[in-house]
This record gives C-alpha cells, sequence and structure tokens, in this order.
C-alpha cells in the first residue's frame, strides 16, 4: 500500500497525515510528489496514479486507487489495528461524525478554499492547471466566514465538535485551518473565542506538530490507545 504524499504542508495531505497519526495502527508506503513544482499535474502522475491530478492518492495492495481525503482516511480507520476509530464505534456515533464532517467541509473548507483560489497567489501557483473564479471570492468569503460564525455557536462547552476527543470532523477541519491561517487572515480571529479555544487544543495535540512533515519512504504508526 502506498500512500502519495506531498512535500509541504498543503491542507488535504495534511490532513491525511493528522488523522494517520491521531489514528495510529497504520503500517504503509509513502512516496513524496513535489506539489510546490506541480508534480501532481504533471501527465506522468495523471496517467498512474490520479487522473485529475491531486494529492493525495493511496495505491492499495490489488492495485487500486483512492482518492479524495475522507475516503482515504475512512479506509485507514477501517484497517487500522487497536486504537479507538475516529470515524465512530457505532452506527450512532459514525452518523455523527459523518454529519460533521459533512458540515466542515461544505460551510468552511470548499469556500475558505476556493477565496484563496480567487487571488493572485493561486493565479501564479497553479499556472492555467485549475479553472480559478475571482469573480466569487467575496461571496467565499462570506460563506466560510458564515459556517465558522456557527461553529463558534456549536462548539460552547464543547472541547471538541463531536464530543471529547478530536474525530474525524475536527481533524479536517482543522487540517484546512491551521495550513491556511497564515495565508487566510481573516480565518481565526480571537472574537470567535469558542472557534480559537478549539483550534489551540488541536493545535497542542503532538500529532498536529507530526503531521507537518511529510511521511518517510515506510511509514509504521502505533496504535494510539489516548486518540
Amino acid at each position: 500500500m502506498i500512500l502519495y504524499d506531498s512535500n509541504f504542508a498543503a491542507p488535504n495531505p495534511y490532513t491525511v497525515r493528522l488523522f494517520a497519526h491521531e489514528r495510529g495502527g497504520l503500517n504503509f508506503q509513502a512516496e513524496t510528489i513535489d506539489l510546490a513544482n506541480l508534480a501532481n499535474r504533471a501527465l506522468s502522475y495523471r496517467t498512474t496514479v490520479n487522473a485529475r491530478g491531486e494529492v493525495p492518492a493511496l495505491r492499495l495492495d490489488d492495485d487500486r486507487i483512492v482518492t479524495e481525503i475522507t475516503a482515504i482516511c475512512e479506509y485507514f480507520d477501517e484497517i487500522a489495528t487497536g486504537g479507538r476509530s475516529l470515524i465512530g464505534q457505532t452506527a450512532e456515533e459514525r452518523a455523527t461524525v459523518r454529519m460533521w464532517t459533512r458540515r466542515v467541509d461544505l460551510e468552511v473548507a470548499e469556500p475558505m478554499v476556493a477565496w484563496w483560489r480567487g487571488g493572485a497567489d493561486a493565479e501564479a501557483y497553479y499556472r492555467g492547471n485549475r479553472v480559478l473564479t475571482p469573480a466569487a471570492q467575496q461571496d467565499n468569503r462570506l460563506i466560510a466566514d458564515r459556517g465558522l460564525n456557527q461553529l463558534d455557536d456549536d462548539l460552547s462547552g464543547r472541547d471538541f465538535l463531536c464530543g471529547d476527543r478530536p474525530m474525524m470532523a475536527d481533524i479536517l477541519l482543522y487540517g484546512f485551518m491551521a495550513t491556511s491561517v497564515s495565508v487566510v487572515p481573516w480565518l481565526n480571529p480571537p472574537g470567535r473565542t469558542n472557534v480559537a479555544a478549539w483550534f489551540q487544543r488541536m493545535a497542542d495535540r503532538p500529532a498536529s506538530a507530526k503531521a507537518l512533515d511529510s511521511f518517510e519512504a515506510q511509514v509504521s504508526l502505533a496504535p494510539n490507545s489516548a486518540a
């Protein structure tokens, strides 16, 4: 099994690395893709790994390719040995975690990324390799701001989105916020006190620092019973 990782902490690769470190109990190989120089958009990557040119991607032992970060994370969750699931132990827990993950994705992650992709930095980075929508930049900021305001209310009286420990929804939200806060100045203002406190709790977790680094060629993560 091979995880195609990136050479810097972009939102999608960082989120999968963070999930893997939090989940533990995983063994796989990793191959680093040079995102900084758009190696993921090269014909060789698109024809042998992911036709959409996205990273990360996971090559299974039967040579099938799994893409999309929530799908990769759920696969890791199911094959991990020991530790505690980050998707949920029961049908009710899984439904709750998937509900919050979907909310985070639609209400914050997607519009936040779309906002950045509407700016000059994104145009210079992609060099024509992605269709950008600068005309919608303000709308995307308003959508993400509304989503974060709602999450600030939702986090009142709780440490994490789904209970007393981080789950997939927290990992997705933190993965996108932590890797974007330096280029999205409106993302984590102190006025959203509950989001700011949650963000700090996530930042203080050892896995959050570990996930900043790309995986080595051979990855072996011990089960994490303290997740």
